[in-house]
């Protein structure tokens, strides 16, 4: 997932919006199916893994900002 996320930082790098807006939806489906093929289940397995609420939201607002600073 992490270097999804980067790969998508630099494939942001001097696109148009346009663009932009082309590439976020299809990085933002592949995460999806990593997190509901992958992550989920690996937290079913290991709950110690799970983060509550609040520790998530610092994760995707982080992550989120990052990317904004890109685009």
């Amino acid at each position: 997932m992490a270097a999804l996320d980067e790969a998508l930082k630099e494939a942001l790098v001097g696109v148009t919006q346009k663009q932009a807006g082309e590439l976020k939806p299809a990085f933002g489906r592949v995460m999806g199916e990593i997190a509901e093929n992958i992550i989920n289940p690996a937290i079913r397995a290991f709950p110690e893994l799970d983060l509550d609420a609040d520790e998530w939201t610092a994760v995707a607002k982080a992550r989120a900002a990052a990317r904004c600073d890109v685009a």
